[in-house]
């Protein structure tokens, strides 16, 4: 009989820890330890690519909340646990997802702004409202909320973020006859809507003709947000917040294709230059062979990681400043207002972490101007408050500092969910006008046909 009870005691003991292990696997992936008299916390962040400051920022963040926590008498400390995914964004989303389903998702998942939508409609983060109160961001640069904005709540902390300037080569500008002065104004008389996008086309058709460069003009050679700035600067929009719907804005969206018509009719571009690799798209930057180049600030950063330069390999931020220099895209009429577009990384919250106010207190102590001027120095980013403006390892970065400006001009993609299958749409139909398989009536005639098939009553058509 003792033999039995004995049996079933341990059946039961074992029954148990069993039951811990499994009610455990429905959890988040965050933990709870205990060392000495204190409770760790284990907090989970992670990123895509190489700017892992993004998320190592976070555990320098969590030092300081860690000396708070110890200040105000709690018995916890924060331990912040990092990775950053290598792959596809589009693979990078569905490895959030399987790792949601499985509840193990990074209390922390940073990511482009533009993903705020679908991760909202599905339930995946948690609101951050409150975030806009808070003194961290008070002096965030006011543009920039937009992007983390969807429905009406913000649902991502602030990162980063980026303008996308068009470089200009300083010297085939010399060769043209233009003196110092006139090369180094040219921000100055595209932000004051002197030099246009019609003028910008003109002196990239008169470098073509006279020999100076094989083409005047070159932008990404894929998919991508730089393409939907133009309808932008052409007076449309791409999405009504009201009705949380895609725009499909026929008027700007007719300019737009008649823009990258004319640029390839005139041949400013490479013929095949949708199908190129985006190692010869820095090539031809880099080695002069352009005379404009719609790129991205972070650029700098990409041309001193890899040997594109034919004789020098990589080239360094002071090279990149001696020839070449930065603009916003121009205004497409005289007196208007020059743009460009931003792609800020957000940090969302898992809707499944089991320490949101933990969590939302170190997003809180990342915006540090401290740590957002390591992360942009590092990577070419820019800030997300003002205040890192004043901080001294930003202020000591010239090409940052040049550029700080363009915040103040900037635009976003929408957070919508449909918005990448109208991205893909619009560049199908521009990569069409540039083979010269479609004139541009016949790719908004075939992009309209295909939107409404792709996006059904989440498109709304402005004639």
């Amino acid at each position: 009989m003792k033999k039995m009870r004995k049996r079933i005691a341990i059946l039961l003991s074992a029954l148990l820890m069993a039951m811990g292990v499994l009610s455990g696997c429905g959890k988040s992936d965050s933990s709870s330890e205990s060392e000495g008299n204190g409770k760790i916390v284990t907090i989970k962040a992670q990123t895509i690519g190489a700017e892992v400051t993004r998320v190592e920022n976070l555990k320098k963040a969590a030092e300081k909340l860690n000396q708070e926590l110890k200040e105000q008498g709690k018995d916890i400390q924060v331990k912040v646990e990092t990775s950053s995914f290598d792959g596809s964004t589009d693979e990078y989303a569905k490895q959030f997802m399987l790792a949601f389903r499985s509840k193990k998702a990074p209390d922390i998942y940073t990511t482009g702004h533009e993903n705020i939508g679908w991760l909202a409609d599905g339930n995946y983060i948690l609101p951050l409202d409150e975030l806009k109160q808070s003194k961290a961001y008070t002096d965030v640069f006011p543009p920039l909320w937009e992007a983390a904005t969807y429905k009406g709540h913000i649902w991502g902390a602030l990162q980063d973020t980026e303008a996308r300037p068009v470089f200009y080569n300083k010297d085939v500008l010399r060769k043209l006859g233009w003196s110092e002065e006139e090369i180094n104004s040219l921000p100055e008389k595209v932000k004051n809507g002197e030099f246009t996008l019609e003028d910008m086309t003109k002196v990239a058709e008169e470098a073509v003709k006279k020999g100076l460069v094989p083409y005047g003009i070159i932008h990404r050679p894929v998919e991508g947000p730089d393409f939907h700035v133009m309808v932008y600067n052409f007076g449309g929009t791409l999405y009504d917040p009201k009705e949380n719907k895609i725009v499909l804005d026929k008027t700007a969206v007719k300019k737009q294709l008649d823009y990258y018509d004319e640029i390839a009719q005139k041949k400013l571009i490479p013929k095949n230059l949708t199908q190129m690799e985006w190692s010869n798209i820095h090539k031809t930057v880099v080695n002069g062979k352009a005379l404009f180049y719609y790129g991205g600030i972070w650029n700098v950063f990409n041309w001193g990681q890899d040997n594109f330069h034919e004789k020098l390999g990589k080239v360094d931020e002071k090279w990149v400043n001696e020839h070449l220099g930065m603009m916003l895209i121009p205004a497409a009429e005289k007196g208007g207002k020059p743009i460009t577009l931003s792609h800020p990384f957000v940090y969302t919250v898992s809707a499944q972490t089991k320490h949101p106010e933990l969590v939302k207190r170190l997003l809180e102590l990342v915006a540090d101007p401290a740590l957002q001027a390591k992360h942009d120095v590092e990577t070419f980013h820019l800030p997300v408050t003002k205040n890192v403006l004043d901080d001294p390892t930003f202020k000591a970065n010239q090409t940052l500092n040049s550029v700080a400006y363009m915040t103040n001009y900037t635009t976003f993609l929408p957070n919508h969910n449909g918005f990448p299958q109208y991205s893909k749409a619009i560049f199908n139909a521009i990569q069409a006008v540039e083979l010269g398989k479609k004139t541009p009536e016949q790719a908004l005639q075939d992009l309209e046909t295909q939107l409404k098939n792709d996006l059904g009553d989440q498109l709304k058509i402005v004639e």
